[in-house]
């Protein structure tokens, strides 16, 4: 089983990222293959799969 994290201070550092970058959800979603409802939920701090912060971070740099 894929570990499972998310802590309010990374969740809140996913959605400015993103933000500052100009991005939309859609636009992370196409980049990173995840879903628009995962994105989100990591931006929320929902307890979310360790490799789909990891893509997302990815993403944003």
């Amino acid at each position: 089983m894929d570990h499972v994290s998310n802590t309010a201070a990374n969740a809140a550092k996913l959605q400015e990222a993103r933000i500052a970058k100009g991005y939309t959800l859609e636009e992370v979603a196409i980049t990173t293959g995840l879903t628009t409802e995962e994105i989100n939920a990591a931006e929320c701090g929902v307890p979310v799969q360790e490799q789909h912060v990891e893509r997302i971070e990815h993403a944003l740099r």
